[in-house]
This record gives C-alpha cells, sequence and structure tokens, in this order.
C-alpha cells in the first residue's frame, strides 16, 4: 500500500506541474452540481487557486454565494488524480490579483503561449473595465485517489486518502 500511495502522489506532484486545465465543481442555488472546465492556476506554496471568469458566470455565482469549490487535476487516459478542496472563493484584489497575474502569465509562457498585452496586465484593467476578473480561493485539502479491487480485478470502490500541502511540495 505504502508503494502504491508513492506512485500516487508522485502522479500529483506530476499533474500540479504539467496540467493544463482543470475541472472545478460548485453547488447551484437549488444544490444540483456545476462544473466547469478551467486554465489551472496555483501559488507556488499550493496556497491558492487562481482562474479568469465573468462575475456572471454559473460557477461564478456559485461561488460569490457560498465560496466554496472543489477542483480535480486528472488525465483522461491515465490513472490517478488530485482533488483539492477551496474555500473563501473571491474576485481577486490588491496583492492577491497581483499574484494571479503574474501566475497567469509565468503558466502562458511555460505552455509557449505569449504573455498577456500589457493592456491586460494591469490591475486597473481587472479592477474597472474588465467583464472578466481574477478570482482567488484557499486551497484547504487535497487527496489523491486509488481503486479497491475484488479478486478478479474489478473496481470495488474508489477511495481518496488525504495528504498533506508539505507531502505535495516535497
Amino acid at each position: 500500500m505504502i508503494m502504491f500511495m508513492e506512485e500516487r502522489i508522485q502522479r500529483a506532484r506530476w499533474l500540479l506541474k504539467n496540467s493544463k486545465h482543470a475541472a472545478m465543481a460548485t453547488v447551484n442555488e437549488d444544490n444540483t452540481p456545476h462544473n466547469t472546465p478551467y486554465f489551472f492556476m496555483a501559488s507556488d506554496d499550493l496556497q491558492e487557486l487562481y482562474w479568469g471568469s465573468h462575475p456572471d458566470s454559473v460557477h461564478s455565482k456559485n461561488i460569490l454565494r457560498t465560496g466554496d469549490l472543489f477542483v480535480v487535476l486528472y488525465e483522461a487516459n491515465e490513472r490517478g488524480g488530485l482533488f483539492i478542496r477551496c474555500t473563501t472563493g473571491r474576485i481577486a484584489e490588491g496583492e492577491e490579483l497581483e499574484r494571479a497575474l503574474k501566475k497567469h502569465n509565468e503558466l502562458r509562457a511555460r505552455h509557449g503561449t505569449k504573455p498577456l498585452p500589457l493592456k491586460y496586465y494591469t490591475l486597473e484593467y481587472y479592477t474597472t473595465e474588465s467583464p472578466q476578473k481574477m478570482w482567488v480561493a484557499d486551497a484547504e485539502k487535497f487527496w489523491v485517489n486509488f481503486a479497491e479491487r475484488d479478486e478478479q480485478g474489478r473496481i470495488v470502490q474508489d477511495l481518496r486518502h488525504e495528504i498533506d500541502r508539505s507531502t505535495l511540495l516535497a
């Protein structure tokens, strides 16, 4: 089990460094689920997740109402994922906005995309005229998943194992 868990943790670390997109889940006002793919951005210390979105989008309204979101990093054809529970989702302002914009351009460069034009890389743009806003949420808990299988190798149960932020950063 320890060997298997280390494999899942290594996979989670790889996903954090290499995933371009993630799935964000929120809860609608009528308690139905809502899921949104988005460009994945996290602070280097995994304390915060960032994304850009219009405040009138369904997931944005849900986050403004509850503050909660749940993120999954995965690749469709590979086993293992990373699950992240986030709280206090909000529109980024001040230093949070600066960190989000800096991370956005770092990742654009890593993925071979031109940096945001200077017009879009200013605090004033995101705090006044832009219909899009940069958002931030506090990453609270992390899990990796694994399957419990029967003697024939069939999945009996999908399980999650909580891991510390420090484990992911090691």
